[in-house]
């Protein structure tokens, strides 16, 4: 049985933990700060799985990993630029593949973005923190040797599943549920976690193909009216899609945060406002300019479908399997965190 680091308890991490534990091949060590809070209790029921803390304050603490990294056979990264903020994010991608590498381990597979500002010549419009602080660990990465550690690049992209909360419909007095995203013409390359924590059981037990790999994963690139359209088609629900202004977005998007979408990213952690970059509302402006670049899989971010199809045959390959497979009915989950 190989051991393996998986970093966070977040849902993504859920998501892989929940599939490798499934197996019953993978001894799973989960770096968490709270061992106790109800998610990290939960997982440790799973079978194989280890709970072990991380006791820094901020960021990771180096010799709990490099301990627990030189048990495994292989590291999965996915840090969260919300709660580290983008400079955070930079070092402490770079600096735990290199304790990885320092704990012999034999295989590390990054969670990672699409470098936009690279694709776009840098292109203030499109500069979202949450995705150039990861390309840039990634840009790192790719000027390392294949061996004796190998690495993996998977980059995903907006999780489906935040149709039931950041893009949660509305229902209007009609009935009618109202999809108000400021997408314009637009495509979202929507991922949904199962299939992601698919993708790494596929990198994991194909090494011989995985090793140096750097490819993007979605579901499909889909419309705001398809988003729509396909919900009513499963849900027999009446649907339509609005293409709602950026500055009311916001409004109502962020009323949970201290200075709602002014609240800069990484305040959870960094209490210095000087020390972080970017606000919600300049983030997520440009996020969405992202998928406006990005319709027809011909714009900004483009994916190998028939790649995806071939290495995964069973993944979700449209949004309305996803919305049938995982009885989405348009309600919004109030327990799913706002930052994700």
């Amino acid at each position: 049985m190989n051991t393996g680091v998986i970093i966070g308890t977040g849902r993504q991490s859920d998501a892989v933990i929940n599939l490798l534990s499934s197996t019953n091949k993978y001894h799973l060590l989960v770096f968490t700060r709270n061992t106790q809070s109800k998610q990290a209790v939960k997982l440790q029921a799973l079978p194989n799985v280890e709970l072990v803390a991380n006791k820094a304050e901020t960021g990771f603490d180096s010799v709990a990993f490099l301990a627990a990294a030189s048990q495994s056979d292989f590291v999965f990264v996915n840090t969260d630029g919300f709660a580290l903020g983008e400079q955070a994010e930079i070092y402490w991608g770079i600096r735990l593949f290199e304790l990885a590498s320092k704990a012999n381990v034999k295989h590390l597979i990054y969670s990672g973005l699409d470098y936009n500002g690279k694709e776009s010549s840098f292109d203030p419009k499109l500069y979202v923190g949450h995705y150039e602080g990861k390309a840039r660990v990634q840009e790192f990465i790719h000027a390392q040797a294949k061996s004796p550690m190998a690495w993996t690049i998977i980059r995903s992209g907006p999780y489906v599943e935040n149709l039931a909360q950041l893009m949660a419909p509305v229902v209007d007095v009609d009935g009618k549920y109202l999809f108000q995203l400021p997408l314009g013409n637009g495509a979202i390359p929507f991922i949904d976690l199962e299939s992601f924590a698919g993708y790494v059981l596929w990198a994991l037990q194909n090494l011989d193909q995985s090793a140096g790999l750097d490819f993007g994963v979605a579901i499909e690139h889909i419309t705001g009216q398809e988003i729509a359209d396909a919900f009513t088609t499963k849900t027999g629900k009446p649907a339509e899609y609005v293409d709602f202004p950026i500055g009311d977005w916001h409004a109502k998007t962020w009323t949970r945060l201290p200075k709602g979408p002014d609240t800069k990213i990484g305040f959870q952690n960094v209490k210095d406002d000087n020390a972080l970059l970017m606000t919600f509302r300049e983030n997520f402006t440009n996020w969405w300019s992202l998928y406006k670049a990005s319709a027809g899989n011909t714009g900004l971010i483009r994916r190998d479908y028939q790649y995806l199809d071939k290495i995964l045959p069973n993944r979700v390959k449209t949004v309305g399997e996803w919305i049938e497979k995982a009885n989405y009915t348009g309600e919004r989950e109030s327990g799913v965190p706002n930052l994700d």
